[in-house]
């Protein structure tokens, strides 16, 4: 830990302006005081890896697959299913006055704005029936571990490139289903069969879908809207009437209580090989660097273990201000895998869980950092945090009573992003990289 005079300070106490050097005193003490800045106490880094996340009740889905040199492969799955089709008995049935003529039937798919990947390339997008019927737990929730048993073989198998914004056609994404499904529809309807009365008798004729990608791709990891109108099978057909044809169509919903995406990782060939929940890695274990990455449930724990070193400095150490810093360890990220835009700073309690930590107790506002970044020279890209609150607590805490920080997505983005993001620690090999602390103290010696 290094020390070196601050000139630059001005802090009020008692009535006083406080430089490198003064005093407070009346007939009784004296006392004298320096503004102090600290530069290198250390901060301790590790990568933890969290429980799983839920991932229904998101207003998202996930599909694809990307291999990152830090991340290791990351192969995303979506299960849903639908609600059975509306239709009207003047079309469909014994009563029926017009003739209708199957056309074709669709799912389709719209794009949202997250992707996490190589989206130039083109994909694969296999789309699997369900064998057995989506089931949530007893919290009524499904998470990135969370699988259903599908069949062996695609029921259809789609190439596509996601599209780029200034195509015709940059919102959605449609697969052409077998015709034999969409008769079949039509003869439970002109059967008014009872499969289609409820939602639960529907399930026992259409248990669902899965959309997997290919095997061999490595590209993207594509998010979809998943909401009342999104995803869709879309039934297209026709009716004939005494004078007119007209083309019409039959929307079946998704329903989206037990929609949800899975997550699987393969971080074998990467540093993070030996990372489990119950084995972190301190950043010394991984060539100095550590990981945060949203729903696959990776982030960072901090602490400082020589932080009382500080109170050696005189009789009386008080933490008047201290800035942590942390800067994206540069060539790991890019257009195609940006940054995300705020971290959150969290206490984690004695069992490890992150609990809010505050920039004012007295408010609700959680302590967050936002980007900074540097596109020109991108030398100079940090997210800074005020933990002087943190500090001043912790000051002279030993053993059982210090605490510890965790360093992790937003709220908005850690359950339901791919975002990701990799530390220097304060030894890395870029200096421009490095985690920094910096502490503004007041040192108070009795004469």
């Amino acid at each position: 830990m290094k020390f070196s005079p601050c000139i630059l300070l001005c802090v009020l106490f008692l009535g006083s302006c406080v430089s490198d050097d003064f005093s407070v005193g009346n007939n009784l003490v004296s006392v004298k005081g320096r503004s102090m800045l600290i530069e290198d106490c250390t901060v301790a880094l590790e990568t933890h890896l969290s429980d799983s996340s839920v991932t229904n009740g998101l207003s998202r889905i996930f599909e694809g697959k990307y291999n990152s040199s830090d991340f290791g492969i990351i192969t995303a799955h979506s299960y849903f299913n639908f609600n059975p089709p509306k239709y009207n008995t003047s079309e469909f049935g014994s009563n029926a006055n017009v003739t209708v003529k199957f056309d074709s039937v669709s799912l389709i798919l719209r794009y949202d704005g997250f992707s996490y990947g190589d989206t130039t390339q083109t994909q694969t997008l296999n789309l699997y029936k369900l064998k057995q019927i989506i089931e949530l737990d007893d919290k009524s929730q499904l998470y990135s571990t969370s699988s259903v048993p599908a069949e062996a073989e695609p029921w259809v198998s789609y190439q596509f490139n996601r599209p780029e914004e200034h195509w015709d056609n940059d919102s959605t994404l449609e697969l052409r289903l077998p015709d034999e499904f969409g008769l079949e529809l039509m003869t439970l309807m002109q059967t008014q069969s009872n499969l289609l009365e409820t939602y639960e008798n529907f399930l026992t004729y259409f248990k669902g879908v899965k959309l997997s990608p290919g095997i061999n791709d490595n590209a993207a990891v594509n998010s979809f809207v998943l909401n009342d109108e999104y995803p869709i099978i879309r039934l297209h057909y026709s009716t004939i009437g005494a004078v007119t044809t007209e083309e019409n169509k039959i929307d079946m919903t998704v329903n989206t209580s037990t929609a949800f995406s899975q997550i699987e990782t393969d971080r074998s060939n990467t540093l993070l090989h030996s990372l489990s929940n119950s084995n972190p890695l301190t950043s010394v274990e991984t060539d100095n660097k550590v990981y945060l990455q949203g729903i696959t449930g990776l982030y960072t724990k901090l602490s400082f273990p020589d932080l009382n070193e500080i109170l050696k400095l005189g009789d009386q150490v008080i933490i008047s201000s201290a800035i942590l810093y942390v800067f994206p360890v540069s060539g790991t990220y890019n257009d195609f895998t940006p940054l995300p835009a705020n971290l959150s700073l969290n206490y984690l309690n004695e069992e490890g869980k992150a609990i809010d930590i505050y920039i004012d107790p007295s408010t609700t506002s959680v302590q967050s950092g936002s980007l900074v970044e540097d596109k020109i020279y991108n030398r100079n890209t940090y997210y800074a945090f005020d933990v002087t609150s943190y500090l001043q607590y912790e000051l002279g805490m030993i053993g059982m009573y210090k605490s510890s920080l965790q360093l992790f997505l937003d709220d908005t983005e850690k359950n339901n992003t791919l975002k990701s993001l990799v530390l220097g620690d304060s030894s890395f090999s870029t200096q421009e990289n490095r985690v920094k602390l910096i502490i503004y103290v007041i040192v108070y010696d009795n004469d």
